[in-house]
């Protein structure tokens, strides 16, 4: 299972973590899997190589279906915007195949 827990201040979705794995087929296969990690390094990206958001960013091979991202203050409304992006995408995933579970914390 993958767990997903987005953080809000207020309106503005300021950080996730990402972890596990949705196990729903064997490794090279899982279609899941791969749509969050696509999603994920997309978000990621944006926020740091195009909008040059600061942030503080937990990635690493040690770190096996890990992931973490934290907007630093003052927020960027764009990289706010694309991490909101990014959740209603998870959400759309957890519906459609399982395997994840999306929580948002303020």
């Amino acid at each position: 299972m993958i767990k997903a827990v987005f953080r809000k201040d207020g309106d503005d979705f300021i950080g996730f973590t990402i972890n596990g794995h949705a196990e729903a087929a064997p490794d090279g296969e899982d279609i899941i899997c791969a749509g969050v990690s696509s999603a994920l390094m997309l978000t990621v990206n944006t926020i740091t190589d195009f909008i040059k958001a600061e942030a503080e960013v937990d990635i690493s091979p040690e770190k096996e279906g890990y992931a973490a991202l934290t907007l630093n203050a003052p927020y960027s409304k764009d990289a706010a915007l694309m991490i909101k992006s990014f959740h209603a995408h998870l959400e759309i995933l957890e519906e459609e195949y399982g395997h994840i579970n999306v929580r948002v914390k303020q």
